[in-house]
C-alpha cells in the first residue's frame, strides 16, 4: 500500500458486517448472499472512483441497480436490505429487526387437498425450505378467496382474475400458484385448467455473464502460485474456468474423489444430488496436485480445499466468488455489467463449448444438467452463430413500398 493512499471506510464496513453477520448467528445462506451484495457496493463505488460508502452513495446504488434488468425483484429486496444494514454500521446502530410476516391459516374448506399437495411435493423430494416458500404464497392466494369460494369445485376464473388484478404478485409467487393449480386440474378438482388465469411473470430474461478467453487467461495469470493460497486459488479457478464447476462442489471436492489413474473427477453435484464424471486435462490435475503437496495444509480432513489460516478448516461455497472477485481485480478485467464469481466462469467454460460447436447434449453433460435444454441458454451470447441464422430485410411491397417512394426526396 503506497504511503498517503486513501483507502476509505470500505474495509473498516466490510469487516464490521462480516463480523455482526457472525455475532448474530445469521444463517451461511444469508450471510453468503449480504457480502455478495456487499462486493457489489464495492464494485459501485470503485467505478467512480470513489473509496468512502455513505448513505448517498447508498441510495445511488439501489437507483442503478433497480434499472438493471438482470435482477429479480427478490435480489433487489435483498440489496436494499443490506444498504440499510451499511447505513446502521455507519452510523454506529445496532441493526433494526425486520419482521417476516406471519404464514396465513389455510381456510378450513381447503385443508383436504391442500394436505394432499403438500405431501405430493414432499414424495418428489423437493427441499423443507422450497415447500415452506410455496405454502406462504399459496396461503395468500386461499386467504384472499376465502369468503367468495366454498370449496376448490366451486373455484373460477372470475374469482382469480380479481386476486391478481387487485394485488401485485412477484415472479417467484406467480409461477407457485400456477403450479398449484394445474396439480388441482390434473386431479379433476377443477373442471378447467384455471394456470391459464395468472399472469405471465414480467421478470425479464437475462444473458448469462461471458468472459472471453482471453480474458480467462488474464484471470489465471494473476494469480501469484508461489503461495500456498495462490496456489489454492489456481486450482479453483481452473476447475471453474476449464470444467465449469460450481463453487458449491469445488468445495466440497475431496482427495478420495480424484482418480489420477483414469484423470477423472467423480462427484455427486451439491445442487442436483446427481452424480457426474468429469475428465482433467494435465493442466487441472497439476494444478491440484501442485496445491496439494506444496501448498495445503496438513489436515485429517479429506477435503481438498482449506482455509490458509488455522484451524485450517474447509471453505464454505460462498469463498468461490472472493476468490474469483479479488483476481479480476489484480488482473485489470472490467465486469461492465458482468458478474464476477465462479458461476460467471461456468457460463464462460458453458459459452465456449457452445461457440465451438458441441451439441447440447454434451455441454449438458458437462455442465451436469437435468435438462437437455439446459444448454442452449448459453447460445444467446454466441453473436457469431447468431448471425448465421439471420434473414436478409425483404425488400418493400405494396403500399409501403409507395410510401418509402413519396418520402424519398423528402429523406
Amino acid at each position: 500500500m503506497k504511503h498517503g493512499m486513501n483507502i476509505g471506510n470500505l474495509p473498516r464496513i466490510k469487516t464490521e458486517l462480516k463480523r455482526r453477520l457472525i455475532v448474530m448467528r445469521y444463517s451461511e445462506i444469508t450471510a453468503r448472499a449480504y457480502m455478495r451484495v456487499f462486493g457489489w457496493v464495492e464494485d459501485f463505488l470503485n467505478g467512480y472512483g470513489e473509496t468512502d460508502y455513505s448513505k448517498e452513495s447508498g441510495r445511488r446504488f439501489l437507483a442503478e441497480y433497480l434499472l438493471q434488468s438482470n435482477h429479480s425483484p427478490t435480489q433487489f429486496r435483498t440489496a436494499r436490505t443490506v444498504v440499510r444494514r451499511l447505513d446502521e454500521i455507519l452510523e454506529d446502530k445496532l441493526f433494526t429487526p425486520c419482521f417476516r410476516k406471519p404464514e396465513l391459516d389455510i381456510p378450513s374448506q381447503f385443508i383436504d387437498w391442500i394436505d394432499k399437495y403438500f405431501k405430493h411435493l414432499a414424495e418428489r423430494g423437493l427441499k423443507k425450505s422450497t415447500v415452506k416458500g410455496r405454502r406462504l404464497y399459496i396461503g395468500r392466494l386461499l386467504h384472499h378467496l376465502a369468503n367468495a369460494v366454498p370449496s376448490f369445485s366451486k373455484l373460477a376464473a372470475s374469482d382469480l382474475c380479481d386476486v391478481f388484478t387487485i394485488r401485485e404478485w412477484p415472479p417467484t409467487g406467480l409461477a407457485t400458484v400456477r403450479k398449484f393449480l394445474v396439480y388441482l386440474f390434473e386431479n379433476g378438482v377443477t373442471k378447467t385448467n384455471l394456470s391459464a388465469c395468472v399472469p405471465n411473470s414480467s421478470r425479464p430474461q437475462t444473458l448469462p455473464s461471458v468472459y472471453s478467453g482471453d480474458e480467462v487467461a488474464r484471470l489465471l495469470s494473476s494469480v501469484d502460485r508461489n503461495t500456498g493460497m495462490g496456489k489454492r486459488d489456481y486450482a479453483m479457478l481452473m476447475l471453474a474456468t476449464h470444467l465449469g464447476l460450481r463453487s458449491s462442489d469445488i468445495v466440497s471436492l475431496s482427495l478420495r474423489d480424484i482418480d489420477h489413474a483414469s484423470k477423472t473427477i467423480t462427484i455427486v453435484q451439491v445442487k442436483t444430488g446427481r452424480p457426474q464424471v468429469l475428465v482433467m486435462n494435465r493442466d487441472i490435475e497439476e494444478s491440484i496436485v501442485d496445491y496439494v503437496e506444496n501448498g495445503r495444509a496438513s489436515s485429517s480432513s479429506d477435503i481438498i480445499f482449506l482455509g490458509s489460516q488455522a484451524p485450517y478448516a474447509p471453505l464454505s461455497a460462498g469463498i468461490g466468488y472472493e476468490i474469483a472477485r479479488r483476481h479480476f481485480d489484480r488482473a485489470g478485467i472490467s465486469p461492465q455489467g458482468r458478474r464476477r464469481g465462479t458461476h460467471a466462469l461456468r457460463s464462460s467454460y458453458a459459452t465456449a463449448l457452445v461457440a465451438k460447436g458441441m451439441p447440447y447434449s454434451v455441454v449438458q453433460k458437462a455442465l451436469g444438467h437435468d435438462d437437455p435444454e439446459s444448454a442452449k441458454y448459453y447460445v444467446r451470447v454466441d453473436v457469431r452463430r447468431l448471425k448465421a441464422c439471420a434473414l436478409n430485410v425483404p425488400g418493400p411491397i405494396g403500399a409501403f413500398a409507395v410510401m418509402l417512394g413519396d418520402l424519398k426526396e423528402v429523406l
